[in-house]
């Protein structure tokens, strides 16, 4: 399990859904892209599922991302299925990791996707 979420209550069974899926979303990045996610806040966040490659744009994204902080940059790579936001603080980054991680949004289909974030340097 995770290092941040070990503590003396048990999760529930959405909880660890989203957890797994976090997990795989960050050996997947690892695996393919060579992206290392850390285990501590950072300014940066890596956004599974919310890239250009899963139909995801800039304009759908961004708003979403600006709810939780002053986003400083946004990066999507071209045929990539997850981008990289960056927020002018870590406690806008954290908010952003609290509030959107497993939330689900709408892609230029109209099919559901649920992001995953992760922390990186």
């Amino acid at each position: 399990m995770d290092s941040n979420h070990q503590s003396n209550y048990k999760l529930s069974k959405t909880e660890k859904k989203l957890l797994r899926k976090q997990i795989k979303a960050r050996h997947t990045l690892l695996r393919h892209e060579g992206i290392e996610t850390v285990s501590y806040a950072t300014q940066s966040l890596i956004v599974a599922n919310g890239g250009l490659g899963n139909q995801v744009s800039r304009n759908q994204l961004l708003p979403v991302l600006e709810k939780c902080g002053l986003v400083d940059a946004l990066l999507m790579p071209p045929n990539k299925p997850y981008s990289c936001v960056r927020y002018k603080t870590v406690e806008e980054s954290k908010k952003a990791y609290d509030s959107l991680n497993g939330k689900e949004i709408v892609d230029d289909l109209g099919q559901k996707i649920s992001l995953y974030l992760n922390f990186v340097e």
